[in-house]
């Protein structure tokens, strides 16, 4: 059950040491809505930190405070230390960056998925970002929120909602995107920043957009991230998914990338399918039309699983 949102304001207020996390593969959401609490919360003076059990993409690094983003090794905690869990369904979802929840956790989320896991919660399936969540409250507890809280709330919310395209945009999705501009937010500058590619980047996506497949009567197209093709792309392959999703006629996409010969994450898209229920069959979540698991097998053997599971939903 949702702590209510004084409550919410008051455990914020009332610890002096914080760790705020999110989910492995840190995308927008879970980068923007961190350091944009990360700032209110350092301007209160107490002592915060910022992790990620994983490497951050360099295309975020015009956010304030990117800097102040650390890795679970690079610190220690202990049962006097809050933990603010944002974007993330459960303690899996963190890597080892769970490792250093000691004590009560707090977490503010939007996934329909969430576990339920925390001592205090706050989660709205109906919005379609952490960063939409976090704006909410801020404006709620009449917080002026500076402009780079802004910037970085921006990028949670239009990252999470592509860029209002998606069917998770509601009228109220808008509402707060308008009140970050009024406060400093930048649109143009934000997008430069995330539409920026290197040349290696441009050559890169070439060879990925050979390697997407089509499967159940060209209803799903998937693409296989193999040791191999991230050569090409690096670790931060979030950005591919859009050109799998956007092929006409498919209705359901879907990446697979290789972690281990032992380890394979994926990501589902979908226009019509609840993916959030393929994504549950492997112990996985998120949204009915945004979802992602982890599974303990081969790339190969992943991708036909996934396959599978998708055939038998649409």
């Amino acid at each position: 059950m949702n702590s209510s949102i004084q409550e919410i304001r008051h455990v914020l207020e009332q610890y002096d040491r914080i760790m705020i996390t999110a989910h492995v593969s840190p995308d927008g959401d879970a980068i923007g809505s961190t350091l944009a609490l990360y700032g209110w919360l350092h301007s209160l003076h107490k002592e915060v930190v910022v992790v990620f059990d994983d490497d951050v993409d360099e295309k975020f690094n015009f956010l304030q405070d990117y800097e102040a983003i650390q890795k679970p090794e690079d610190i220690q905690t202990d049962d006097s230390w809050l933990t603010v869990v944002l974007d993330a369904t459960d303690m899996n979802r963190l890597g080892h960056a769970a490792d250093l929840a000691k004590g009560k956790i707090l977490n503010i989320d939007h996934h329909i998925s969430n576990q339920h896991f925390a001592d205090w919660e706050y989660i709205r399936p109906d919005f379609a970002a952490a960063g939409e969540i976090l704006t909410y409250l801020f404006l709620t507890w009449n917080i002026p929120i500076e402009a780079a809280w802004a910037d970085a709330l921006y990028l949670a919310v239009a990252t999470d909602c592509g860029f209002f395209k998606f069917s998770n945009t509601t009228g109220h999705t808008l509402r707060m995107a308008g009140a970050l501009v009024d406060a400093g937010a930048h649109p143009n500058i934000i997008s430069e920043h995330l539409d920026a590619r290197s040349l290696a980047k441009m050559q890169a996506l070439g060879e990925v957009l050979q390697h997407i497949e089509l499967f159940g009567s060209n209803a799903v197209a998937g693409l296989a991230f193999t040791p191999e093709l991230m050569q090409y792309t690096g670790e931060h392959t979030g950005s591919y998914m859009d050109y799998v999703r956007n092929i006409k006629g498919v209705d359901v996409a879907f990446t697979v990338k290789f972690v281990s010969d032992t380890e394979t994450r994926v990501s589902l898209r979908s226009k019509t399918v609840d993916v959030n229920a393929i994504a549950a069959v492997f112990g996985g979540g998120g949204h009915v039309r945004a979802a992602g698991c982890t599974i303990a097998s081969s790339l190969e053997d992943a991708k036909k699983m996934v396959v599978k599971e998708i055939l038998k939903a649409i």
